[in-house]
Order: C-alpha cells, then structure tokens, then sequence
C-alpha cells in the first residue's frame, strides 16, 4: 500500500523559493521551485500594487495582487496552480486556460439598456428589456434600406478582414414599409460599406444586399422570402476578403432559408473598412413596429 511522506514545498520560516527576490526575476510557470529561476527581469522596487489580481485562466480574482503564479503536477498526475497573493498562498485545481470565445470588436448586445459607450449615432434609438427600437420622434422614412445617417454604429473596428454580424428581427404585419439593416466593412468615413436588408411591405418579404462606394449605393442581390407569413427572424452579413464574396442568410421563424451572395470587384473592396453598424426604419410617424432583438459577430 502506497504510504505518503508529507514534504513542504518552502521550509518554515524559509523564503518562497519561487520568487528569486534577490535577482528581481519570477517563476516561469514550470514549477522550478530554486533560487535561479528566469523569465522576464522586472525591477525590484516594482511590487505589483498596479497588476490586478485577476486570473484569467481560473476566471478568479485573488485578494490584492498576485505576486506569483507557481503550476506543479502531484504523483497522481494532477496538474494545480499555486497561486501567491497578498495574503497567503491558494491552490487550484485543475489549470486549464478557457478557449478564447469572443472579442469586442465585434458586435454583441441583448439591449437590456442603450449602451452609448459602445454605440454611437443613438439619437434615433432606445432599448429596454432585450429590444432595440425607434423612438417616437425618428423621423420616417420610405427607403427599403436604413439610411447612412441613422446607422448605429459600434465603437471599435473589426479585428479580422473577413467576418459577420448577425441580427434578430421582429415586425408586425401591416401596410407600412419596415426595414432592419445591417452593415459590415464600413470605411471610417462612413461613406463605403456593404449592407444587408430585411424589410417588409405591406405582406411581401424581401432580403436585399447592397454595396456603397463612396455614397453610391449598388444592389449585389434580392430576393423574396418565400413562404414567410410572421415577421420574426434572423438575418447575417458576412464578407470573405479572400474571395471578395459578401453574402447573406435570412432565416424567417416561419419560411424558408434563403441565401445570397455576390463577387465584389477589387476596386470596390479598396474601399470598404472594418466598422459594422445596425439600423432600423419605417414609413409611418404613428407606429414604432420593427425591432432588434439582439446582435453578434465573429469570424465566418
């Protein structure tokens, strides 16, 4: 039968030998618990009051800062990770970093309130419990696109060339014209950009993709979505910088899928940015219809 033999990692009264206070220098993360250790030289009168104590591979924050971040395996192959704080020593098991998920250089909002650090162009909007929409003096509009200037535009630009921003959409039946658009590509003087358009018409819905090069405004593609009778659904915008190919999915809740895409030529790809943008309208002063639900982005 195994018998265990308890042996400290730092003697009492001894220093903690995985910090070379002497030479100012830290544990590389492998366990050397020896004076002697080398990783990046940082001064010594530096004592980490400005590092928050946040460790991201263990979503945990330790109390003040952490002074040293120390992973050992124990003979039953279980890997921990000592962490030293302001006030003492933690262990945890297990040490695993969490898989990247997302990033805000993309879209991402559920709109439980208007975020106007992250949004700009908010003058048209409000939101409230997961819904974005139109406020009572947006002027109307008949376009079966939104229009440059009411675009709500997200506060940081896209980290990759290619890449895609979907939308939820909600609409209610009726004779007035409702738009949600969504732009991706967007040049920083807003003047070129690629976007996508959901609308209805009366009982007719449409999905357009759209391309505007220094305020000139081109259709790619359209097409009906067939068998669509309610106006909720889901409608994403991507783009392949590789291939140059922009195009978009619309998923009704109650229709068919319908997809489109087009080629855009070299010149007009020159001119295209990495800034998205979402946008709503509507063709009549009395009634507030058409909605965002939420919206996400991330690589295609």
């Amino acid at each position: 039968m195994t018998r265990w033999v308890e042996t400290p990692l730092r003697p009492q009264g001894q220093p903690w030998p995985g910090l070379n206070t002497n030479g100012g220098r830290l544990d590389p993360g492998m366990g050397y618990l020896e004076d002697g250790s080398v990783i990046a030289i940082i001064n010594e009168a530096d004592i980490l009051e400005k590092r928050l104590g946040f460790v991201r591979g263990l979503e945990e924050r330790f109390e003040g800062v952490v002074c040293g971040l120390f992973r050992y395996t124990d003979e039953c192959g279980v890997e921990h990770m000592v962490v030293a704080d302001q006030s003492g020593i933690k262990v945890r098991t297990p040490f695993d970093l969490q898989t990247f998920l997302g990033s805000d250089a993309f879209p991402i909002d559920e709109f439980d309130d208007l975020d106007t650090a992250r949004w700009s162009n908010t003058t048209d909007y409000q939101a409230s419990n997961g819904i974005l929409l139109l406020t009572d003096l947006a002027a109307s509009s008949s376009s079966e696109f939104v229009e440059a200037s009411r675009l709500m535009q997200w506060f940081k630009a896209a980290s990759l060339s290619s890449y895609q921003v979907e939308i939820e959409y909600a609409m209610v039946a009726g004779s007035t014209l409702q738009v949600a658009s969504v732009v991706i590509k967007r040049s920083e003087s807003g003047t070129s950009y690629l976007q996508a358009s959901v609308f209805l018409n009366g009982s007719t819905y449409r999905v357009t993709l759209q391309i505007v090069v220094s305020g000139v405004r081109s259709t790619l593609a359209e097409s009906n979505l067939d068998g669509a009778d309610a106006g909720d659904g889901f409608m994403r915008l991507s783009y392949d910088a590789t291939t140059r190919v922009a195009s978009v999915r619309a998923v009704p809740v109650l229709g068919s899928v319908v997809t489109i895409q087009s080629v855009i030529t070299e010149l007009q790809a020159s001119a295209l940015g990495q800034r998205s943008a979402i946008g709503l309208s509507y063709s009549a002063d009395d009634v507030l219809p058409v909605a965002i639900r939420n919206v996400t982005g991330g690589a295609i």
